[in-house]
Order: structure tokens, then C-alpha cells, then sequence
């Protein structure tokens, strides 16, 4: 199979940002549930500032949209194949331990 060097670059670039554990952590925490940051900041340790810089970072690479409700802004997981590629991810984190 032939890819072009533009799409490979972009395939890179998308695991370099699910690289990082706590964003993998953020992104499973999400992927079925919208949530606040400071949901995801009880339940993953980290404080509101990483949080939010991490959320960033997936929301400028298209990961993760946000919709506010009232006050809060609840993030979600933006992709079916996101969260598709997440599931196989868990599979294979699953089948490791």
C-alpha cells in the first residue's frame, strides 16, 4: 500500500499527541462521556493548568471538541474513529498485562 508523504506526516504527528500518558488518559476518560476539566482533573491527579494545556494541544490536532454548558465547557472525544482507535489501543494495553 502507498501512502503520501503529507498523510504520513499527519499520521505521525496524531500518535506523537497520543503519546503522552496523561493525554491518553484524558482521551479514554472522554471518549464515551463528556466531561469538565475539573472532572478530569479529580480523576486523573493532574492540576487545572496541565489539564487544560493538554486539552489544547488535542483540540488544536482535532482529538477533542468542547461544548459549554452554563459556566462549564465539557470535552468530548471528536471522532467515531478516534474513539474506534482507542478501544484497539485499550485491546492492546489489556493484552500486555
Amino acid at each position: 500500500m502507498k501512502f503520501h508523504e503529507k498523510s504520513l506526516k499527519n499520521a505521525s504527528e496524531c500518535l506523537k499527541v497520543l503519546s503522552h500518558p496523561l493525554r491518553l488518559q484524558i482521551l479514554f476518560l472522554i471518549k464515551d462521556k463528556p466531561m469538565n476539566v475539573s472532572s478530569i482533573e479529580k480523576l486523573t491527579g493532574a492540576s487545572q493548568s496541565n489539564v487544560s494545556q493538554h486539552l489544547a494541544i488535542m483540540r488544536y490536532n482535532g482529538m477533542v471538541s468542547q461544548e459549554k454548558k452554563g459556566n462549564e465547557v465539557y470535552y468530548a472525544v471528536s471522532s467515531e474513529r478516534l474513539k474506534r482507535l482507542l478501544e484497539i489501543i485499550g485491546d492492546l494495553l489489556c493484552e500486555r498485562h
